[in-house]
């Protein structure tokens, strides 16, 4: 298949009088339907969590899905062991690797091999140690209040309630898979996933593909006018190094599955 672009989120930030004069988001996200138009459907299916490389599960369940309702299979809504395993892993990586990287903090990589390698049994004795784990009070604890770094802090408290709900088993919407048929030969399967709702949309021409369409949540959030967009607003007026340390916390409340970048104009 070669080399494969995934797309990238970029902030743009006009600079006034040495302060942020306006703050804009873009995210160009890969042309799916020019890799998988008119190949043969089953072919296409396979190929889509080959061409992601996070989500990789989410993505072939919601591919397989999407073609099974374009044949008129309906798939209603039930957890996806795997996806929600995914789902847990990456939950997992932001609390105890990632996001205290980011914040300097140190991060607890034990932990999280020792969480993500955890046989079913093995899961409640690890519920039951999460709430006492020191790693997510200190990440707080590194925030402010309110803005940005309050939506920060609700995530933590949110993927951390996720993390303990998947150990302990009990029902949740991650890792929910869904999918219908919206037309004759067209199909659209949602996933949920660690970063919100993932939806494929599938058309068939006979065995072949149509058209076809994914909507990650990363073309949710950081679309133009999107929730990143609304609160790009809280960095006008800042100071550079300020708006740059606040953005970084913006773009790891909404985890883009892209690279992202800053630009100045």
């Amino acid at each position: 298949m070669g080399a494969f672009d995934p797309g990238r989120v970029k902030l743009s930030f006009v600079i006034s009088a040495e302060r942020i004069g306006a703050a804009t988001v873009s995210c160009v996200r890969p042309d799916v339907v020019r890799i998988l138009l008119n190949q043969p459907a089953a072919k296409a299916v396979a190929l889509v969590p080959l061409i992601y490389s996070l989500c990789g599960k989410a993505q072939g369940v919601a591919a397989r899905a999407a073609l099974a309702a374009a044949h008129g299979n309906t798939r209603l809504p039930h957890v996806d062991a795997e996806v929600l395993a995914e789902a847990a892993r990456e939950l997992a990586w932001k609390l105890f690797i990632d996001w205290p990287k980011q914040l300097g903090v140190a991060p607890d990589e034990a932990f999280f091999v020792r969480l993500v390698r955890a046989s079913p049994p093995e899961r409640a004795a690890i519920a039951a140690a999460l709430p006492a784990h020191s790693l997510p009070a200190v990440l707080r604890d590194s925030l402010g209040a309110g803005g940005i770094d309050g939506l920060l802090r609700e995530r933590i408290d949110t993927r951390l309630a996720e993390l303990q709900d998947w150990l302990l088993d009990r029902p949740q919407l991650l890792g929910t898979v869904s999918a219908g048929s919206v037309a004759a030969g067209s199909g659209e399967a949602r996933v949920e996933t660690a970063r919100g709702t993932l939806v494929h949309r599938l058309m068939l021409d006979g065995d072949n593909v149509a058209d076809y369409s994914i909507t990650a949540p990363t073309d949710v959030h950081f679309a133009a006018g999107g929730s990143v967009s609304q609160w790009l607003a809280e960095l006008r007026g800042m100071p550079k190094a300020a708006a740059e340390r606040m953005a970084a916390r913006l773009v790891m409340v909404f985890d883009p599955c892209v690279p992202w970048e800053i630009e100045y104009r």
